[in-house]
């Protein structure tokens, strides 16, 4: 149905209850991250559990615990048997924390209260473009999370689980074969670093983040045995990145930040950069029209989190310009992301209308 024929349409109850749903969805949103941080789904792994047998071992009260579990069944997530015991679903084993695909540290991430804080303060980030949860905790997300080790540790281990869901699309979808040296530009822990090493082996690289990012990488690269392969570097990428490589790749990097900053991190690359390198952007690319899209409700999440935005195609191609970049093609993986593709331009153009980052 055209956008003309929506407007002038009436709303009927399936509207209702649908708008219903989505107003009332921080319901869900908590569910699902209490049965996380109370390991339900580990428990349920042996088989099927009464509320009664499963409380005291994930520490809650057993009749408000049935009362979550059903509500969490009509939903798909766990199921009721007839005996009144419950089951793990497929949906209800990513919640497993060893599970192939596990979301369990991204359901604890989201339902966690210094983020749900922020999220409650929206209407701020709307009216003002700025970050609530600065707004809110009086520093930007990532001095917060230096001060604060639990919430730290809660966003690294969902931060690695995006990547591990992630890196089998980012290898299908782009070809690694001419590079000899890599340089990872916010790489983390070198979890996503690990899988492209791994997959190509003639591939050496360099981990660049900041210095207490990089100390955490060590037993990353250890269990993979990546270590001799693998140079670490610390730094600040607004001021400087290794040189040498052959590919500067950044992934979920640029999106934390302004177009100003986005900018200046690129112009360190290019300098960085000989003229045969590439660069190679990881991002969310928002989509044209009306269709659903996960950047457009991430992109959100960017503005109230950080500041930061995703970036519809003509955006992206306009900062690479700016930077000194050509963006040659945008590659859609059969993940959220896309794999955004640069060369250098011979000479790098001088700043113009976007303002350096401080």
């Amino acid at each position: 149905m055209d956008a003309t024929r929506l407007h002038d349409s009436q709303p009927d109850a399936t509207d209702a209850a649908a708008l219903r749903n989505l107003i009332m969805g921080f319901r869900v949103s908590q569910l699902i991250h209490v049965a996380a941080k109370l390991g339900v789904a580990d428990h349920l792994q042996a088989g099927p559990q009464t509320p009664d047998q499963l409380a005291p071992a994930v520490g809650a009260e057993p009749r408000a615990l049935h009362r979550l579990l059903r509500a969490l069944a009509s939903l798909g997530l766990f199921a009721e048997t007839a005996d009144g015991a419950f089951t793990l679903t497929r949906s209800a084993r990513l919640l497993q924390s060893n599970a192939a695909g596990s979301l369990r540290s991204v359901a604890i991430l989201y339902g966690e209260e210094w983020v749900w804080q922020a999220y409650g303060r929206m209407l701020y980030s709307v009216q003002s473009g700025r970050s609530a949860f600065e707004q809110l905790h009086g520093r930007s997300m990532y001095d917060y999370l230096h001060d604060h080790p639990a919430a730290e540790t809660a966003f690294n281990d969902a931060m690695t689980a995006f990547s591990a869901q992630e890196v089998a699309a980012i290898l299908a979808g782009y070809d690694f074969s001419g590079i000899g040296t890599l340089v990872d530009v916010g790489g983390g822990q070198g979890t996503l670093l690990s899988a492209l090493l791994l997959a190509h082996p003639h591939l050496s690289a360099v981990l660049f983040d900041q210095p207490a990012v990089v100390a955490e990488s060590g037993p990353v690269l250890a269990a993979a045995g990546l270590t001799t392969r693998v140079s670490c570097a610390a730094g600040d990428f607004f001021a400087e990145v290794p040189a040498g490589g052959d590919l500067y790749m950044l992934k979920s990097v640029l999106h934390n930040w302004d177009d100003a900053a986005y900018t200046k991190i690129l112009r360190s690359c290019r300098r960085a950069m000989a003229d045969h390198a590439r660069l190679l952007v990881i991002e969310r690319v928002v989509p044209p029209g009306n269709d659903p899209a996960e950047a457009k409700l991430f992109d959100i999440n960017m503005l109230v989190m950080l500041g930061g935005q995703e970036r519809t195609e003509r955006e992206h191609c306009r900062l690479f310009e700016t930077a000194g970049f050509d963006l040659t093609r945008i590659i859609p993986t059969r993940s959220p992301l896309s794999l955004i593709e640069g060369t250098p331009k011979a000479r790098m153009l001088q700043p113009n209308s976007i303002e350096e980052h401080p």
